[in-house]
């Protein structure tokens, strides 16, 4: 058992069972008091996951903090109570951006991170760390919500050749001194569409008022928690893992009656699910995909190995997008043949 301790797949059932509403708690105090644990590990794998302040709420609600190394039990109640914080005035600043947009007459919700703590499904308003504040609108009212904004004391950020000739989800990102979080404006939720799931207009014409704010339904909340991840962030091409994700399905899978009817059956949805049933038990109801584990299970134990494929994939698909978009788009535009020279010429 000793040569488990600094294995990076011990590590992780470890936060698995700490995040789980199914794993056993027992199982879990018994590795807690044992001498296995490498707790600077511990503290880097989770803050990596984005989910060290969860880990903290979600011992505290099994009543395990005693078990843990006093002064980390400090550490993380100290980084708990800062993003507590910081999620109050994440809050406020939402309600100032909701009544803008409100008076103008502008169809939005609020997505990802923003929702949940908009809905209320956290135990503890400190366990889910919020990056961005993003916001969903038709494509027609996206130049207007940027300009009122920007008229609200955010200012754009610039942006790359991509961002200005090729198709994105959302326009640059705003900023300001005076708020705490960017903000995204979006005109839809993936990258590409996938299975008709998820497109702009039935999001916002199915959305939810919660004080008074513009939210997605639980149902569309949870299909943009599985497939944010899997298709923007890339977990299905590099068969990954997100235990913020993992989370977040949970809670929503706790607090609302939604059932996993026949919209999951899609291999993003499959692949999710099979990884994930590798360390919870919140899943074992789905059907494990054994070659999407192995590949899963070899990555974790070759982390060589990992990197290659994963530099592998991503040169491929670079090579792909220049192959089939950008080669013949450099000949037919003027405009973005001058740019792409003259950001030559700046290196």
């Amino acid at each position: 058992m000793s040569s488990q301790k600094n294995s990076y797949k011990y590590t992780l059932q470890l936060i698995a069972d700490i995040l789980s509403f199914e794993n056993s708690i027992n199982t879990l105090q018994e590795k807690l008091v044992s001498n296995y644990i490498d707790w600077e590990q511990f503290v880097f794998i989770a803050s990596d996951y984005l989910v060290l302040t969860t880990c903290y709420c979600r011992l505290k609600e099994k009543k395990l903090l005693k078990y843990i190394p006093e002064d980390l039990e400090l550490y993380l109640e100290e980084i708990t109570t800062i993003n507590k914080n910081r999620n109050k005035t994440l809050l406020t600043e939402i309600t100032a951006i909701s009544e803008i947009l409100k008076t103008n007459q502008i169809p939005h919700v609020f997505l990802k991170g923003s929702a949940f703590l908009i809905k209320n499904l956290y135990q503890d308003l400190g366990e889910r760390m919020i990056g961005d504040i993003d916001i969903l609108v038709n494509e027609s009212q996206m130049k207007k919500s940027y300009q009122l904004l920007i008229d609200y004391q955010y200012t754009g950020t610039s942006q790359g050749l991509s961002a200005k000739y090729f198709d994105h989800k959302h326009l640059p990102r705003l900023k300001s001194d005076a708020k705490l979080a960017a903000v995204e404006v979006h005109k839809k939720v993936l990258l590409k569409s996938y299975k008709g799931i998820l497109d702009t207009e039935t999001i916002i014409n199915h959305k939810e008022c919660v004080h008074n704010i513009f939210v997605p339904s639980n149902k569309h909340l949870l299909y943009h928690t599985i497939l944010n991840f899997q298709a923007n962030d890339s977990g299905y091409k590099y068969c990954r893992i997100s235990f913020k994700s993992i989370y977040d399905l949970l809670i929503l899978k706790g607090k609302t009656n939604l059932n996993f009817d026949k919209t999951f059956e899609p291999t993003y949805f499959k692949n999710y699910f099979s990884i994930a049933k590798i360390f919870f038990n919140d899943f074992n109801s789905f059907k494990t995909k054994p070659l999407t584990n192995r590949v899963f299970l070899l990555k974790l134990k070759f982390p060589l190995l990992r990197k290659f494929i994963d530099y592998l994939l991503s040169k491929i698909e670079f090579i792909k997008v220049i192959i089939t978009s950008r080669i013949w788009f450099f000949i037919t535009n003027k405009d973005y043949r001058t740019d792409l020279f003259k950001r030559i010429k700046e290196f």
